[in-house]
């Protein structure tokens, strides 16, 4: 089995727990296709829990 770190907010460094509201930095693809998409945002997501992107805006 995978073992994979679990995401944590860029600015505070807080763990993302389940079923909480996040904001994720991505590059839109250029390619096409299904993908499984937590482990998309794991490998090309920046995550920011609500709290730090409320303090950015």
């Amino acid at each position: 089995m995978f073992l994979f770190e679990e995401p944590v907010c860029a600015s505070c460094q807080k763990k993302i727990e389940g079923n909480e509201e996040v904001y994720v930095k991505l590059v839109y693809p250029k390619r096409r296709g299904m993908t499984e998409v937590k482990a998309w945002l794991r490998n090309e997501g920046v995550f920011y829990c609500k709290e730090c992107y409320g303090k950015a805006t």
